[in-house]
C-alpha cells in the first residue's frame, strides 16, 4: 500500500507508519538484577529475549522511547552480506576465518527470520539480496567471491549482466545474487518481542537515562538521571 509522507520531517519512517507503539515507565525507584541492558532498540530487545528465555532476571532501560533512534531509522534489510567482501577477509585473515564470519551471518539471518516469524505481524518478508558490479573490470573479483562462497556452502549465484537485466530490468556488468535476505519492520519488531521479554517478567524502563556506572568486584551500580 503506498503512503504519503514527508521525508523531510525529521522523524523516522518506522514511526511514522506504525504511530507511537506501547510505552513503558520511567525508573523511579532503585531495582536489582541479573543483567540490565542499557539501551531499548533492535540490539537490547534480542540481547533481553535471549537471556530472559534462559531465566536471567533482566532489567531494560531506554533514555528516549522504545524503539527509537537508530532502530526507528533502519533500512530493515536483513541479509548476510557484511561490509567487506568474504575474499577481502580471507586476504586480511584466512579463509576459514572469513568463512566463520560468513556463515555465521546465515545463521544469524535465519534465526532473526525464525524470530520474526514467530511474533508474527512484524512485516517480514523474506527476499534475495543482489550486489551488483559497477564496471566490466569488476567482474573477477565477482567471480572470485563467488568461488569462494560456494567453496562454504554459502548461497550465492554469479548472474551475468543478461540475466541481471532479465530478472530485475537493471543494467549491470554482473551480479551475485543470495537467496538468503529478508525484510522486516524494525520498530514493530523490537517493540513485540520486548513486550514478550516484559510478559516472561523483565522490567522495562523508558525515558530514563543512564548516567554514571560504578563497577566493583560483586557487580555494577547504575545510576540514572532521576538519581
Amino acid at each position: 500500500r503506498c503512503r504519503e509522507m514527508d521525508t523531510k520531517s525529521g522523524y523516522p519512517f518506522w514511526v511514522l507508519a506504525n504511530g507511537l507503539l506501547p510505552s513503558y515507565p520511567r525508573i523511579e525507584r532503585d531495582e536489582r538484577c541479573d543483567v540490565a541492558i542499557i539501551g531499548g532498540g533492535i540490539t537490547g530487545a534480542l540481547i533481553a529475549d535471549e537471556l530472559s528465555r534462559h531465566g536471567h532476571d533482566v532489567v531494560v532501560i531506554e533514555q528516549r522511547d522504545i524503539g527509537w533512534g537508530s532502530t526507528a531509522a533502519s533500512t530493515a534489510m536483513l541479509q548476510y552480506e557484511i561490509d567487506e567482501p568474504m575474499r577481502t577477509l580471507a586476504d586480511r585473515y584466512d579463509e576459514l576465518t572469513a568463512a566463520l564470519a560468513y556463515t555465521t551471518c546465515v545463521e544469524a539471518v535465519e534465526g532473526l527470520i525464525r524470530l520474526a516469524r514467530d511474533l508474527d505481524d512484524v512485516g517480514l518478508k523474506r527476499t534475495g539480496s543482489v550486489y551488483l558490479a559497477s564496471t566490466p573490470r569488476h567482474l573477477p573479483q565477482f567471480v572470485e567471491e563467488q568461488t569462494l562462497r560456494a567453496r562454504y556452502g554459502l548461497p550465492s549465484k554469479f548472474l551475468t549482466a543478461e540475466e541481471v537485466l532479465e530478472r530485475f530490468e537493471i543494467a549491470a556488468p554482473g551480479a551475485l545474487y543470495s537467496p538468503t535476505a529478508a525484510v522486516i519492520d524494525p520498530y514493530r519488531f523490537t517493540c513485540r518481542l520486548l513486550a514478550r521479554v516484559h510478559r516472561r517478567g523483565a522490567r522495562i524502563f523508558d525515558r530514563s537515562r543512564v548516567e554514571r556506572m560504578e563497577p566493583t568486584s560483586r557487580g555494577v551500580t547504575l545510576h540514572t538521571d532521576q538519581g
